[in-house]
């Protein structure tokens, strides 16, 4: 039983931390991520999570005596847990200088360039602080939006990182398509409060996010 635990926690252990990157081994091979400007998988870090609730439910319905409520509940929720992982696995977003991508599960749509209405930029910082070593509060995190806005009225946010939005925000710009900068800040405030976040890209940023 002893073992049988061990094994278990260790299985956890490396279903925890490996799951992510497996999945992101299969996007490169499979949908060749690395051939996008920006290749997004918003809800990714679910995965793991998924990946370890199902190894837990698989062993309290092989190890553990289940009430009959139990051998109801836990066959549903790992047929859930499997189908929240396969979901949070196959569903990104991607852009390239032809086509943006919107993928979910076996829905594959594609829309080109000339079909988008325009595209907003947004930065702010998580409403909630926590308390850093020196007993300062300070943001938890900084979120970053770059929305491609379409004419069918739908929105894909392909914010990935500082490089690859600079590398298509030039393309955006040389399209000619509209950006519209949800965010008004002035150049001393967006330092002092992203300075740290983009460091040695700081101008980049700043023509991302339309301070001026």
């Amino acid at each position: 039983m002893v073992k049988k635990l061990f094994l278990l926690i260790v299985s956890i252990g490396i279903v925890y931390l490996a799951t992510e990157w497996v999945i992101r081994g299969i996007h490169y091979v499979v949908f060749q991520s690395h051939t996008y400007i920006s290749f997004v998988t918003p809800i990714l870090h679910w995965t793991k999570y998924l990946a370890v609730a199902i190894i837990l439910l698989f062993a309290f319905k092989k190890y553990v005596p289940l009430a009959d409520a139990g051998k109801k509940i836990i066959p549903v929720l790992l047929i859930l847990s499997v189908v929240m992982f396969v979901i949070s696995s196959l569903w990104f977003h991607a852009v390239d200088e032809e086509k943006i991508v919107k993928h979910r599960v076996f829905l594959h749509n594609t829309a080109k360039w000339e079909e988008v209405d325009y595209v907003s930029t947004e930065i702010k910082h998580e409403e909630k602080v926590v308390v850093d070593n020196a007993n300062n509060l300070k943001p938890l995190k900084v979120i970053a939006n770059y929305r491609i806005h379409l004419n069918d009225g739908s929105v894909i946010n392909v914010w990935n990182n500082l490089a690859s939005m600079y590398k298509l925000h030039q393309h955006v710009l040389e399209n000619k398509i509209e950006v519209q900068h949800l965010t008004e800040l002035d150049p001393t405030y967006f330092d002092q409060n992203f300075a740290y976040y983009f460091e040695e890209d700081l101008d980049k940023a700043h023509e991302i996010f339309g301070v001026e």
